[in-house]
């Protein structure tokens, strides 16, 4: 149960990631206005590829310990720091409850990995 839980993470972080990113890199401050010095959603939106990419560099690994620590880390930092970002900024409410929902469901995975992987 755990494992399918874990596998429907990494597929629901690399659609959201994924979506934000084509998004943040195609939309009003991306890849189309160079120059203008205000291009923070295309740097971002290429740190979305990167975090939803995780999810395709992980999947061969998801019954490794190790592996599963990694990944789950890094998608809490991720997850937890977005969230506290759009809780303070206030003005993203879908964004904000995707990034939570994510937060919740990796913390819950990262804290009883220990039941369900392979050692």
């Amino acid at each position: 149960m755990m494992k399918r839980l874990y596998s429907a993470a990494l597929i629901l972080n690399f659609l959201v990631e994924l979506m934000a990113a084509t998004t943040l890199v195609l939309g009003p401050g991306g890849i189309r206005s160079p120059g203008l010095g205000d291009q923070w959603s295309m740097h971002y939106g290429f740190a979305a590829l990167a975090i939803a990419s995780l999810s395709l560099w992980a999947w061969r690994y998801r019954g490794d310990g190790r592996v599963v620590t990694v990944v789950l880390g890094l998608l809490m930092t991720f997850h937890i720091g977005l969230f506290i970002s759009l809780l303070v900024a206030g003005d993203q409410q879908m964004g904000l409850l995707l990034h939570g929902v994510l937060a919740i469901l990796v913390v819950g995975l990262f804290v009883f990995r220990k039941r369900w992987i392979d050692q």
